[in-house]
């Protein structure tokens, strides 16, 4: 079985579209008590499945950030969020995801799900606005200022999500 490889915590630039075919870019904003841990389903090129799963994020003073070699893998668009303990007005974890497929083809994926909710539980909206100045010193790890700048907007209108197992559909 093939799975994605992951490279480090630092993001690789994409200035002049530098980020790699089959490279994934996550970026993970959790508000809560203690600690979440995120996951997603892949498929790899033989058809069969297999997960990846991300323990220990901590609450949004920082920002966890990854970067996946994909190996030829494909997302299969199953996620999975545990661990999201409430502790005020709007908690769970976001994800934001970014990745280039073997063909070169960029993608964005947000978290999302239909749940009803009475406060906006959006990245980068009040009552979590955050500027790049916040969201750089939440995100010491990414060296690359254009690399920040990205994973700044791939996070940025994600829906924080309780725990639970969710599927978004991947294009």
């Amino acid at each position: 079985m093939t799975a994605p490889t992951l490279l480090g915590d630092d993001l690789t630039s994409n200035r002049f579209s530098g980020l790699p075919a089959n490279r994934l870019q996550i970026v993970l904003f959790y508000d809560g008590q203690g600690e979440a841990t995120f996951g997603f389903e892949y498929k790899d090129p033989s058809g069969t499945v297999g997960w990846i799963n991300i323990p220990g994020i901590p609450t949004f003073n920082r920002i966890i950030t990854k970067e996946y070699d994909l190996r030829g893998c494909t997302l299969t668009g199953n996620f999975v969020v545990e661990g999201a303990v409430p502790n005020g007005v709007v908690d769970g974890l976001a994800f934001g995801l970014l990745w280039r497929d073997d063909q070169q083809g960029y993608h964005i994926l947000r978290s999302n799900a239909p749940h009803t909710v009475t406060t906006a539980p959006f990245v980068s909206a009040w009552p979590l606005g955050m500027n790049h100045s916040t969201f750089a010193s939440r995100a010491p790890q990414l060296t690359d200022w254009c690399a920040r700048e990205t994973a700044f907007a791939v996070v940025s209108g994600a829906k924080l999500l309780p725990s639970g197992k969710y599927r978004i559909d991947v294009l």
